[in-house]
């Protein structure tokens, strides 16, 4: 044909007598053919078909995701809507050009293709490292919610299919097992996204789920390869059922060693920080659709291979985070929503005529029941509380696309739509949209870290000492913060004990991490990244005057719902002062190179959520020097206080830095009055500031001062000043009583609210001196 186009072709053949058409893909456009015949080409169809199932999956989550329900009931609802349920129905001839029997099995093929890249992106997200991790508690949870209702739902639906509902036993043995089987199983991918959704998955509660719901999945995966081959043995013969199982015991080993040893050879040629090349991810892909083929014929589902060889990359960086990269938007936000709308298109209610079997009735409510039993009762018996141990079990009860992905295949292998296809979507379609709301009624976890108890530094026992959780995300926030520690652990006085978080964004993962290095923790990849954070504190507790406790901790989760961790941890280990690092960074020439929205964001959600006091540390030091405590130096600390609960929780961590022979103190208090005390409030600051006041031996290096400033202009005159002066740290409050006439009218220029109207002053952008300033912020009860 040379280089004809395709409108060059005759649109007529005769092969043996008979006559068809050759119909292009594509269109010849819109003006070259009747208006009608353009719905003959297969691409535009498609395309058609696509812009009307997001569109309308669109309009409905638009308004059923007020209700906090999941993206995937909209999608059912959509393929319900586009399927012989109303289109069909109502609209039988739109139905005829937009859903033709030919284009539905392009769209079919579709789904196929997007539920085999799931699977292998689930594969690459999990940790398997995250079952070595696990313990009593998550293994028997684990096991029992999905061993116990399996074997007992299946035999006792199978029981009443034969006796009660007439099946026989042939189908009964398939059919029944494989509809109540699936019912019982817990998917680690859909509570992954349930976590996600219901953004708990940094919680304790969130783990525990995550865990059991792994080893749940692994178990399950076990065991329905076992259940396949039995059926094979009765439906064929053994001999074929150990000649498949040979098979695909081959392949999986091929996929352990070979497969695995050439993933492990792309990252070696993969440069630090550099990208995996696209012919190293064209190879991946290539090599999950071979595994896929060969899996599907010898006895292995299609999808179970690229989940085996997704598990075997390994997690994180370079190659799963750059596959998750290249491929999750496509397979989760386009083919993947297709198979949830293609189950809803295939159900067709109208055919439900008649209740269910006895049997489905008994899977759906003695067997659901029975799993979220099996689910509480062993967290319960751990000491999960029982509000969160019902939770626990419904989310290990939750269905969602994994399971419609199962029906929808085994239905594929049919030439009709049975009954049970229908019922089965329309029952995880009730359970999808039931345990998320219910979830959320029984846990809130915006109280998971509610502070009853003070954690505070004012608050500190003296003999117990102070416990300061300090936060980073690279080097140099751990070294600015080394400083401020060693100023609050002098030679005299309590004890400090120090836990470092190193904070990293997971990529490449769907289970999050908290790592603590003192129990020798580690993940698949490589602890290089987290190692120079770990060797400054210890650093740190090397050149501690006195014996202090250092413990490091590394978080890997999403950056949305990484200040979970911070809280965690915090809560877990009482501390009481959390140091977060300023989201502005300087150079040494004082030029800013650095302004992190997500960062910014991150220490408000902190400073929303924390069970203790809070503090942001603006370093503008850029001297860098590893030890500041120097006998032949001064440091100079100022605290400013204008009253309120911040303001002594700043000057309490101020007063404990007065310890150290070369630190002077200064405290400036900011009065509109001479004899200013207003209420309670104004009594206990004048309490906090009795010590600070009178000069005594142990306030040799303390200068108190009192400042006289009548509104907004003059306490920013007064801070103009304080710059000027030779100091090196900086303390305030951070909220310093916004309604009080010190601060009159300044709160309307306020920037950055997170820091209060003095931090806000004081990290101005005219300044450039190398001050380091600490916002303070101390706990916020619970009421």
């Amino acid at each position: 044909m040379g280089d004809s186009s395709l409108s060059d072709l005759k649109p007529e053949y005769r092969v043996d007598g008979s006559c068809w058409k050759f119909v292009p893909v594509i269109s010849e456009g819109f003006f070259n053919q009747r208006p009608g015949d353009i719905f003959r080409h297969h691409l535009i169809l498609l395309q058609l078909q696509l812009a009307v199932i997001f569109t309308l999956a669109a309009i409905i989550h638009f308004f059923l995701g007020r209700f906090y329900l999941p993206r995937l009931i909209s999608e059912v609802l959509a393929g319900v809507i586009l399927g012989p349920t109303v289109l069909g129905r109502f609209f039988p001839d739109i139905s005829a050009v937009l859903f033709s029997e030919q284009s539905v099995k392009v769209l079919a093929t579709l789904t196929r293709f997007g539920y085999l890249f799931f699977m292998f992106l689930i594969g690459v997200k999990m940790d398997v490292n995250l079952i070595k991790k696990s313990g009593k508690r998550e293994w028997t949870i684990g096991t029992m919610v999905m061993l116990f209702p399996l074997l007992v739902t299946v035999m006792i639906g199978r029981h009443i299919s034969i006796v009660v509902d007439k099946v026989d036993a042939q189908s009964a043995q398939y059919e029944v097992s494989f509809f109540t089987g699936v019912l019982m199983l817990t998917s680690f991918p859909v509570v992954a996204i349930l976590l996600m959704q219901l953004k708990i998955i940094n919680s304790e509660l969130g783990h525990l789920t995550l865990s059991s719901a792994l080893i749940s999945d692994m178990v399950s995966l076990v065991m329905v390869n076992i259940g396949n081959y039995r059926v094979i043995m009765l439906l064929a013969s053994l001999r074929v059922a150990l000649k498949s199982l040979f098979l695909v015991a081959v392949l999986i080993v091929f996929i352990l060693t070979v497969l695995q040893q050439m993933l492990y050879w792309i990252i070696r040629k993969t440069p630090e920080g550099k990208p995996v090349k696209d012919a190293y991810i064209f190879f991946v892909v290539i090599a999950l659709l071979v595994v896929a083929i060969v899996g599907e014929n010898v006895g292995l589902q299609y999808m179970y291979g690229p989940f085996i060889l997704g598990l075997t990359v390994p997690t994180g960086h370079p190659l799963a985070s750059t596959l998750i990269e290249k491929l999750d938007t496509i397979v989760s936000g386009w083919m993947l929503p297709l198979m949830s709308t293609y189950c809803g298109y295939r159900s067709n209610l109208w055919n439900l005529n008649r209740l269910p079997p006895y049997w489905i009735m008994f899977a759906v409510t003695f067997g659901f029941f029975l799993k979220v039993a099996c689910g509480f009762i062993p967290a319960f018996c751990f000491k999960v509380p029982c509000k969160d141990a019902t939770a626990l079990a419904l989310m290990l009860a939750a269905k969602g696309i994994v399971e419609l992905g199962t029906f929808a295949t085994n239905a594929e292998k049919q030439s009709t739509v049975t009954q049970e296809f229908t019922w089965a979507v329309i029952i995880v379609f009730i359970v999808a949209a039931l345990v998320p709301i219910l979830t959320r009624k029984l846990y809130d976890p915006s109280k998971t870290y509610a502070g009853y108890q003070k954690r505070t530094v004012l608050d500190s026992s003296i003999n117990e000492g102070v416990r300061m959780l300090v936060c980073a995300h690279r080097q140099d926030d751990a070294v600015s913060a080394i400083k401020l520690l060693q100023l609050s652990n002098p030679s005299t006085g309590g004890p400090l004990s120090v836990y470092g978080l190193y904070l990293e964004e997971l990529v490449g993962g769907a289970s999050p991490l908290l790592l603590n290095h003192q129990l020798g923790q580690r993940s698949s990849s490589d602890g290089g990244r987290w190692q120079p954070i770990i060797d400054v504190f210890n650093y740190f507790k090397s050149q501690s005057s006195k014996p202090t406790q250092v413990h490091v901790y590394t978080a890997i989760s999403p950056s949305s719902l990484m200040h979970e961790d911070v809280c965690w941890v915090a809560f877990d280990n009482l501390v009481a002062l959390i140091i977060l690092p300023f989201h502005r960074k300087w150079n040494r020439k004082g030029k800013l190179i650095s302004d992190s929205k997500d960062l910014r964001d991150f220490n408000t959600k902190v400073m929303n959520k924390a069970p203790c006091s809070v503090a942001i540390l603006i370093d503008r030091d850029r001297g860098r020097n590893s030890s500041i405590i120097d006998e032949s130096s001064t440091y100079n600390i100022c605290v400013v206080f204008l009253g309120g609960k911040d303001d002594r929780e700043a000057l309490s961590i101020a007063r404990r830095m007065k310890g150290w022979p070369s630190v002077f103190l200064t405290v400036i208090r900011l009065k509109e009055t001479e004899d200013m005390i207003t209420g309670w409030e104004g009594m206990m600051d004048d309490e906090c500031l009795r010590d600070i006041k009178h000069p005594s031996n142990e306030n040799g290096n303390v200068l108190y001062k009192e400042e006289i400033v009548r509104h907004g202009a003059d306490t920013s005159a007064l801070i103009g000043s304080i710059l000027d002066e030779n100091f090196d740290l900086i303390c305030v409050g951070r909220h310093s009583q916004c309604d009080s006439p010190l601060i009159e009218g300044l709160s309307a220029w306020t920037d950055l609210p997170e820091l209060g109207t003095i931090g806000d002053l004081l990290v101005s952008a005219e300044i450039s001196k190398p001050i380091s300033i600490l916002v303070v912020q101390q706990q916020v009860i619970e009421k």
